[in-house]
């Protein structure tokens, strides 16, 4: 489900609710709670938890789908070379198109589809799982001086 994060910031802020107390009513960490915000996509279940929490109904929460799709999928057998991938977000679609634009013999664009989806063919190299580094705002201060010294 697609959340307004903006509209439950301002409800909390409305209700004086801190995101300790938001949390602690719905029983979610408070990173699980800042990232279901700040992306916009939780569960049924998490997006009730939340409504309630903040003191309104899920439909006030919730952003309307445009296009009727919100899945993003990327499908491979074992030690293939190749992924089929569908992506109905339009920064993933776009980075397809230019891929295929860039790079044919490796980035095929297999179907875009009615529902404004797009099915490609990519190598299975190109697929990575990597997390943000997790950084403490003084680390996060000295990276900015670095930078600034430069």
């Amino acid at each position: 489900m697609r959340l307004n994060g903006k509209r439950i910031v301002e409800v909390m802020e409305e209700k004086s609710l801190t995101e300790e107390t938001v949390c602690s009513r719905m029983g979610l960490y408070q990173k699980s709670f800042q990232w279901i915000v700040k992306d916009g996509f939780a569960s049924e279940d998490a997006a009730e938890r939340i409504a309630d929490a903040v003191g309104l109904t899920v439909g006030e929460i919730l952003l309307p789908e445009i296009t009727g799709n919100v899945e993003n999928v990327i499908e491979f057998v074992k030690d293939s070379e190749r992924a089929a991938v569908t992506f109905c977000q339009g920064r993933y679609k776009s980075r397809i198109k230019k891929l295929a634009a860039e790079r044919p013999e490796e980035c095929e664009i297999v179907a875009e589809n009615q529902d404004g989806s797009l099915c490609a063919h990519i190598p299975v190299a190109w697929i990575k799982i990597n997390p943000t580094k997790q950084l403490s705002e003084e680390q996060r201060r000295e990276i900015a001086e670095r930078f600034k010294r430069k």
